[in-house]
Formats: structure tokens, sequence, C-alpha cells
């Protein structure tokens, strides 16, 4: 704890000004943080661009692509948010209920996580917090290699809260972690039977004992916050639904193509 107070002087007094919201515990993230800047400056040389484009205070709601069981991306936007120039505390908003181990859960919300429903969303942007959501949901998980970086469908429901209240969303495109954990295919049964959203087959999981099964290739990933979404704030319930489909509709389609640029931009890197 003490290393992690002497490198996050600003973080821990900025995260003092917000409540522990939903169990979070700066103890639990001080032990992770050794994991997450490994993974970040060393394992994955994660590039993040634009880290400005989240307001140094206010409420914020970022919205992004994300994939597999195990939230890697919400770990390293995490991270980023913790240590960029002004750092912020973000709160992971996701489907948390398939999770039957206590331990896992409980772990998960003294982090930051907060399970998905759209009064926690309310009550954090009504309290000035930055809110992360990652719209498509369980289907995320289900992904195998030879569907990466295509999105599915974006739930408009997870942005509902925030076009209620007309809160700024910034859109976040991620490439990297779909190659660093390659999924071969999902064990349908498998899932059924341990009642999981998925059963995510890798070169390393579940052929190898734990925390063995948890390794990941060391591919670069980038990650960038793109322009916040321009909407007009609605006060009509049927106008605010139909302008929360509208959003989501536009960010997935945003993020997509944010996606693809920074696709092409590799390969003519790896071309040179």
């Amino acid at each position: 704890m003490k290393a992690f107070a002497t490198r996050h002087k600003q973080f821990i007094r900025n995260s003092h000004k917000s409540e522990d919201y939903f169990g979070f515990d700066l103890r639990s993230l001080a032990k992770l943080e050794p994991g997450l800047k490994f993974l970040y400056e060393d394992w994955w040389k994660v590039e993040f661009k634009n880290l400005d484009a989240i307001p140094d205070e206010g409420p914020a709601l970022i919205v992004g692509n994300s994939t597999g069981l195990v939230p890697w991306t919400a770990m390293m936007l995490i991270y980023a948010l913790m240590t960029r120039e002004n750092p912020r505390r973000v709160h992971v908003v996701c489907d948390l209920d398939w999770i039957e181990d206590e331990r896992i859960h409980h772990f998960l919300r003294e982090l930051g996580f907060v399970p998905w429903s759209s009064d926690n969303v309310k009550r954090l942007l009504a309290k000035g917090e930055v809110v992360a959501t990652f719209p498509e949901g369980i289907a995320s998980t289900q992904k195998t290699f030879s569907q990466r970086y295509r999105l599915g469908d974006f739930d408009w429901t997870r942005l509902l809260s925030a076009v209620e209240e007309g809160v700024k969303i910034v859109p976040l495109a991620t490439i990297g972690l779909d190659e660093a954990v390659p999924v071969l295919f999902n064990a349908d049964k498998m899932a059924k039977l341990l009642n999981m959203p998925a059963f995510p087959v890798t070169p390393f999981f579940p052929f190898y004992p734990f925390p063995v099964n948890l390794f990941s290739l060391p591919v670069k990933w980038k990650m960038a916050f793109l322009a916040p979404s321009q909407y007009k704030k609605e006060t009509n319930r049927d106008k605010v639904e139909e302008q929360a489909k509208s959003q989501a509709r536009y960010l997935e389609g945003e993020i997509q193509a944010e996606i693809n640029r920074m696709l092409r931009a590799r390969t003519h890197t790896f071309a040179r």
C-alpha cells in the first residue's frame, strides 16, 4: 500500500472525494495495481490516445467494445484513468449476476465493478462520477477468434440513464485483446453445465492449471477515446428512448469504424 500511495497520490486524493459505492475498496485496487501496471506497460504495451476526452470533474459515460469472460479491457481502462495527469476513478457497470463465486463477485466490486441496473447508473452519474459500460453485454463473451473485432448489437438500455440526464457520452475503441487471448471455440455444453454465459477454449484454458490458464500473448494494444457524442436532451419519455436507441446505433458505428481504422493502420505499419 505504501508504494501505491507514493505512485498514485493524486488518484488517492481524488478518490477520497467519492463515496465507496457498492463496496469499492482502495486497498484491493492497490494490491492488484502492480499486476495491472505490468500488463499495461510491459506485456501488452497499451497505447492509449485522447485520455483527456474524459472531463477532469463531473459525470461522463464511457461506451466501449470488449470481449472475453475476464474483463481485461475494463481493467486497462481503470489503470489508464488512474495514471493520467488528472486521475479519475471509473465505475464499470456490467452483468455480475452470473458469477456464483462470492469471492470473485466481491473482489470485482472492490475494484469498482458495479452490478448493472439503471438505478445504479443514475446514482453514480448524479454524484458526478465516471461510469463505463460495454453494451455488447454477455454476447461479447461468446466471440471466437474468427469473429474478432466484429461488434455485436449495442444494448440501448445501457445508455438510457445517461441520455435522460444529457450526460457526456465518450466512445472507446480497443484492439489487441482478441489476439492476446484468442478464443478457439466456445464449449456450449460445458457453459450450460456450469451456468456460465460462455466457456471459451483458448490455447491456455482449460488445458493448464490456474493461474497459467489465464496466460495471454504479448500483443500490443491500442485504445482510444473518440470525440464525445453530440445529442439533444429530451424530456418526453418516448423521445428519450428513441434518442438512446439512436445513440446506441451511432456509437456502435463510430467504434466499429475506429477499430477498422486502427487495424488498417497497424497492417500498414507491419507492411513497411
